[in-house]
């Protein structure tokens, strides 16, 4: 077992403590195959990376073996890898046909492990992956879990499911049905093939309504019995909702997390607040004409002390005022009254704990998930623009610090710089066969989809 010690650098562990003179220690237990006979030929299984953080905390407190590698993050500070609570990995150029399934679930799913991939490189580690049908969340999940491919951890959460014709009733991604007994079915079904998590379209938005308000489309039975049995099935639930009525549904019927949550009442954000319903409001998803409105009830939310999760309904990795989208909505969550520390939180531990995952703190034991950025961003949460290093289940992605430039993980071609994010047209030339729009009810028509 070899060791990979990280010296002389600032470590915000996630937990509340900053350690100014602080080491980590990486642990690396290679990846072991078993050859169990099938017949008389070996079968080759691979297991998961089991690395993990040996030691975590003040240099003196570690004797570094001999043989172990070290590299010196002096001028940075490392904090565990961020957590996307909310993402769209599969979302496609603004200009690309997202409103049918023009391109086939395939190659689908190399775009949104491009995304995945993306996401890792701009320090995401963990990725709540919501909107994907078809199994392409699962897909990447174990690919990646049973190291196929490196990548960013991914937790699943299926397609959205939303009542017939109602918000964004015509994109990809959705599963749509009419009432409680057909929206169960949808659900059980998709959970039992991995789901870790389910997210409901509740509301519809301000553009789809003749007078502007937000209204509630899935009705209040429907969202009560589907958060019932979800939570009967062990799995959180999120609900993507807007206006009181609906937040009140959602609240009511015990929903674990509030998604995008653009008008939401003092009353019902003091309630979220005592009964623990966490907040992921995804500002950097938000139109330009309700962002004002949006930012004034992230900040009251800030206020009543709801446990809010960074999430950017969309991919993580978007080109966004100079900077990628999950960076930008930490910044935004320090413009709406967070301090920095507490905006990093949310985006690590105080994320894992709203997603459901294990990463999120830098501890012995814990998962060896762990970026390094110049500068304090405990202190100038701007410092996150600078990346130095990403490292995921031990193993590096790259490193550019400590008179080092290595990357370790590239999925472009050699010498081939682009853009990332929704930047390019992944689907130009790659179209498989168009739907036609009348045929829209049929192709998403539930017994159909899954």
């Amino acid at each position: 077992m070899s060791v990979t010690v990280y010296k002389n650098a600032r470590i915000f562990t996630g937990s509340g403590d900053i350690l100014e003179n602080g080491l980590l220690a990486v642990s690396h237990a290679h990846t072991q195959f078993v050859a169990p006979e099938r017949g008389k030929t070996p079968v080759k299984v691979a297991a998961s990376l089991k690395d993990k953080l040996e030691y975590v905390g003040a240099a003196e407190g570690y004797a570094i073996p001999e043989d172990a590698e070290a590299v010196d993050l002096a001028g940075c500070t490392v904090l565990p890898g961020l957590i996307d609570c909310a993402a769209r990995l599969d979302t496609l150029h603004p200009e690309a046909d997202d409103y049918v399934d023009n391109i086939g679930t395939a190659y689908r799913t190399f775009v949104a492990y491009r995304a995945a991939a993306e996401a890792l490189n701009c320090a995401v580690t963990t990725v709540r992956a919501m909107g994907m049908p078809n199994n392409i969340d699962i897909g990447l999940k174990n690919a990646i879990d049973k190291t196929m491919f490196f990548g960013p951890s991914i937790l699943t959460c299926g397609p959205i499911y939303a009542v017939t014709g109602g918000c964004g009733h015509e994109k990809y991604g959705l599963v749509m049905a009419s009432g409680s007994d057909e929206l169960r079915r949808a659900m059980r079904i998709h959970v039992a093939r991995g789901l870790d998590g389910v997210v409901l379209q509740v509301s519809g938005k301000p553009l789809d309504s003749l007078n502007g308000e937000y209204h509630q489309e899935m009705s209040t039975k429907e969202i009560h019995d589907l958060v019932k049995h979800a939570h009967g099935a062990e799995k959180k639930v999120m609900t993507a909702a807007s206006g009181d009525p609906s937040i009140s549904a959602c609240i009511d019927a015990g929903a674990d997390t509030i998604l995008e949550g653009r008008r939401i009442g003092k009353e019902n954000l003091a309630v979220m607040a005592q009964k623990g319903i966490s907040y992921v409001p995804c500002m950097v998803n938000t139109p330009e004409e309700f962002s004002i409105e949006h930012k004034a009830v992230v900040a009251e939310a800030i206020k009543a002390g709801v446990a809010i999760g960074v999430g950017t309904e969309t991919l993580p990795s978007q080109p966004m005022d100079g900077t990628v989208a999950v960076v930008k909505e930490l910044e935004l969550l320090v413009e709406c009254g967070m301090t920095p520390v507490q905006a990093l939180n949310a985006a690590t531990s105080g994320a894992a704990k709203i997603a459901g995952s294990k990463a999120g703190v830098l501890a012995a034991g814990k998962p060896a998930d762990f970026i390094a950025v110049e500068g304090a961003p405990d202190k100038d949460i701007s410092a996150m623009r600078s990346i130095a290093m990403v490292v995921k289940s031990g193993r590096r992605a790259f490193l550019r610090a400590g008179g080092k430039n290595e990357n370790a993980f590239r999925i472009m071609l050699p010498g081939y710089e682009v853009a990332g994010g929704a930047t390019i047209d992944w689907t130009r030339g790659a179209v498989q066969g168009v739907i036609a729009p009348e045929s829209y009810n049929d192709k998403w028509n539930l017994y159909k989809e899954i």
